[in-house]
């Protein structure tokens, strides 16, 4: 056998079991065994993140009583008379189901598998050695989990870097990192500069005040070290004067953001470590389906999420000392966009004193972890992110 025409699963509210064995093999048809209790919600799910993946794909779904083996029995006679070639694959399902199926599959010689997780290989229980040798591993995008779990990417709130830039948002994010506060001075001040630009070249006072008199000054110094890295342009000052050129649309939202460069530290991290198909940075999800959604509608916003193999990683970044809300909200949204396997993990950019060590305990407790100045400093935060998924 060196195609599958007809796969047969059974329906697990695991959502990764329902699509592994389809997503490897790619098949004409599959036909899904549910019990009457699934949620039409859990179906749709399904057929959505199979339609997406593989258009080409006909999706049926069987409904049997689960606790009434004889309604079991009946369904895979029905579908064995239509689909001889059908392969079962024992993934997903209840006990029930997979054990009269099983039975019913042995006695007609029926073809068998099992895909198994940690191992990312496929058990070959019945007549599956063709499969078995040409077996890949699938890989989950970031679409293919929100269209499992009820959801769609809604967009992006911050373009993800290039090759081109990422030299420079690293020097950039070094710069930062060497002293915060006057970072946070020098970003309000690009801020009330870039404001009062005409596109992306500023020509204006080396000091701005706020409404109430406060005075933002432009530490020409520091400004020439954004000009070093590569954050800005042909500096020049003359007098009280400063003029200089942000060199594009996605740097001007980094230097008027001062929490943004956390994200992209983060998000670099991850890409240098190889481990991960698919990262995305500030990616907004909505529930349901995106064609339904009215204007307006709120979404969720999730900092970072990184892809390796089945798993995705959600990151919630903080400029502030992240609080158990905080962690235990990064952790919510993980599970219910990511499913059961999801990981999460919090980084932040201020310093997790001794008096705080608890948050840590609370996060290694909850399965995640926090990422805090001094790890990244010492250059420990990618292995604690990459940690996190063998928790």
């Amino acid at each position: 056998m060196d195609q599958v025409v007809t796969l047969v699963e059974f329906f697990s509210h695991n959502t990764i079991n329902n699509v592994l064995g389809c997503f490897a093999f790619a098949p004409r048809t599959v036909i899904y065994l549910t019990d009457h209790s699934v949620e039409e919600s859990q179906r749709q799910g399904t057929l959505r993140a199979v339609h997406s993946r593989l258009p080409q794909t006909q999706v049926e779904f069987l409904t049997v009583e689960e606790e009434k083996l004889d309604s079991i029995r009946a369904a895979l006679e029905e579908l064995w008379r239509q689909h001889p070639e059908a392969v079962f694959d024992f993934t997903g399902g209840s006990e029930t189901m997979l054990l009269a199926s099983f039975s019913f599959a042995v006695r007609h010689d029926a073809p068998m598998m099992h895909i198994h997780m940690e191992s990312r290989s496929l058990v070959n229980i019945q007549g599956c050695e063709a499969l078995e040798r040409q077996f890949v591993f699938p890989r989950l995008t970031l679409e293919d989990h929100l269209n499992m779990n009820g959801a769609f990417l809604a967009g992006n709130g911050y373009q993800v870097p290039d090759d081109s830039c990422r030299e420079r948002l690293r020097g950039f994010c070094e710069l930062v990192l060497e002293n915060q506060p006057k970072w946070k001075e020098q970003c309000l001040y690009i801020q009330m500069a870039a404001a009062r630009a005409k596109d992306l070249q500023v020509d204006n006072l080396l000091e701005f005040r706020t409404a109430d008199g406060v005075a933002v000054p432009g530490d020409v110094s520091y400004l020439r070290r954004l000009e070093q890295v590569g954050m800005l342009k042909d500096l020049k000052v003359r007098g009280e004067r400063v003029r200089f050129r942000i060199p594009d649309a996605q740097t001007k939202q980094c230097l008027c953001d001062s929490g943004k460069w956390l994200e992209v530290l983060t998000y670099l991290l991850l890409k240098d470590s190889g481990a991960f198909h698919d990262v995305r940075l500030s990616v907004r999800i909505g529930w349901g389906e995106a064609e339904k959604q009215a204007s307006g509608t709120a979404y969720n916003e999730i900092d970072i999420i990184a892809c390796t193999g089945i798993t995705p990683l959600f990151i919630s970044c903080k400029s502030g000392l992240p609080n158990p809300n905080s962690m235990n909200e990064i952790l919510v949204y993980a599970r219910k966009f990511g499913g059961v396997r999801a990981k999460a993990a919090m980084v932040t950019s201020s310093e997790i004193s001794h008096g705080f060590v608890g948050l840590r305990k609370r996060a290694a407790d909850l399965g995640t972890v926090i990422v805090d100045e001094s790890d990244i400093k010492e250059g420990l935060a990618q292995g604690m992110l990459l940690d996190v998924l063998k928790s």
